[in-house]
């Protein structure tokens, strides 16, 4: 990879001697850079500290200076002209490894060049030495600072990263972490972003993988809570893992996402309970008959006329496995058969089962409706009560995404 030397020119404040000045501190870089390519930025006037600049490569390196162009800038105040042709030469010199120099020119086209340095992550060469009565560097006392700006640039680009990841935008903070130059623990970020992405898909089993790993104390209950649930398939974890995704969902304004998952909370929650109640075999809802119904223990539990009240309606295949499948109204209606806690609120709770109502008007669910801020935040708090009954908040806290 070549170098090219990006070089903003100004005319040294309009003297032959201030203009030789110039043109000798603008030599000294190049010499230090030694580029294959050079490109001048300036106005017509500036042309005249550039032939000076090339009397003097001849007189004191005794050769001609290196392949060069001159870039004309017809308003040297005006920064879409001074940024945008520096902009356009970085582009057509992507092959190389740029270095901008910024000592003289207007402000506008040494503020262009900074810019430009701090975008596109170049090295910046200011040129600085003993200064005589006139304020220009005396020549022969020249040296070259490098200004690293794009640390800056980084520094904005992780707060970005940080805002991104904590308002659950992962693929954009994915994105705009690989722009950043330089950053400790990136990879420690990047297996984050990752990670809480996954989770936010309910892909528990590769977010735990991702996890396990990171060293961070701000996700050490986070693994804890996946590596139970991933390991124990313990409903209650589920239920929790389900209720903060909702609170995702309405933090984000998809109000019609969070009903759609509270509504499985509040059907998951029942069958938990069943779960408990050993009505539904452990185990058997890894497959496709989940969460069916053991004849057996209903029998046990209720006698025959519960079993045919519940089996009307069913598949025959399900019936000859010994199990029956029943919905969200069918679980809680069988919790309050059972004279169960939860069967029994939610018999009587008119204003859980019309906010379920407004998921099935959904446009996820059977209907076009969309769903109301105040429905998802009231149909919300109402999970949360039923939730309490058979987890903790301890867990929810557990399982809370951490801010950065």
């Amino acid at each position: 990879m070549g170098i090219a030397l990006f070089m903003t020119v100004g005319t040294g404040g309009g003297t032959k001697e201030s203009a030789r000045s110039l043109a000798h501190g603008i030599l000294s870089a190049i010499i230090h850079y030694n580029p294959d390519q050079i490109v001048f930025f300036g106005s017509d006037d500036s042309k005249e500290t550039v032939s000076s600049l090339k009397e003097q490569c001849r007189e004191e390196k005794k050769k001609e200076l290196a392949d060069h162009e001159f870039i004309g800038i017809t308003d040297v105040d005006d920064f879409n002209e001074c940024f945008g042709k520096m902009q356009r030469k970085i582009e057509e010199y992507e092959d190389h490894e740029i270095i901008i120099d910024y000592t003289s020119g207007t402000k506008t086209m040494t503020m262009s060049a900074a810019i430009c340095s701090m975008l596109y992550h170049k090295k910046l060469n200011l040129i600085s030495g003993k200064r005589g009565e006139n304020g220009a560097v005396i020549p022969g006392t020249e040296n070259q600072r490098e200004q690293n700006l794009y640390s800056i640039y980084d520094k904005l680009q992780f707060d970005k990263v940080k805002d991104l990841f904590n308002s659950y935008r992962f693929n954009e903070a994915r994105l705009t972490l690989n722009e950043i130059v330089i950053l400790e623990d990136r990879g420690t970020y990047g297996k984050m972003i990752d990670a809480y992405d996954r989770w936010d898909k309910f892909n528990h089993n590769a977010a735990f993988e991702i996890l396990k790993d990171v060293k961070d104390g701000r996700v050490s209950e986070n693994k804890a809570f996946l590596g139970k649930l991933v390991h124990n398939k313990d409903l209650k974890f589920y239920i929790v893992d389900l209720i903060n995704n909702a609170t995702r969902r309405i933090e984000d304004g998809k109000y019609d996402d969070a009903v759609a998952r509270l509504y499985r909370t509040i059907e998951l929650i029942a069958q938990a309970r069943l779960m408990d109640m050993k009505l539904i075999e452990e185990g058997r809802f890894k497959d496709y008959m989940v969460f069916a119904i053991r004849l057996d223990m209903l029998k046990e539990k209720l006698g025959d006329e519960a079993v045919n009240k519940y089996r009307d309606g069913q598949e025959e295949k399900d019936m000859e496995k010994g199990v029956i499948k029943v919905g969200l109204s069918g679980s809680y209606a069988l919790l309050y058969d059972l004279n169960d806690e939860l069967g029994l609120k939610f018999n009587g709770d008119r204003r859980l089962q019309n906010l379920l109502q407004s998921r099935n008007r959904s446009i996820l669910a059977h209907g076009l409706a969309p769903v109301e801020k105040n429905a998802a935040e009231e149909l919300f708090g109402i999970v949360v009560e039923y939730a309490r009954i058979v987890s903790s908040d301890k867990l929810s806290e557990m399982a809370a995404f951490p801010k950065l």
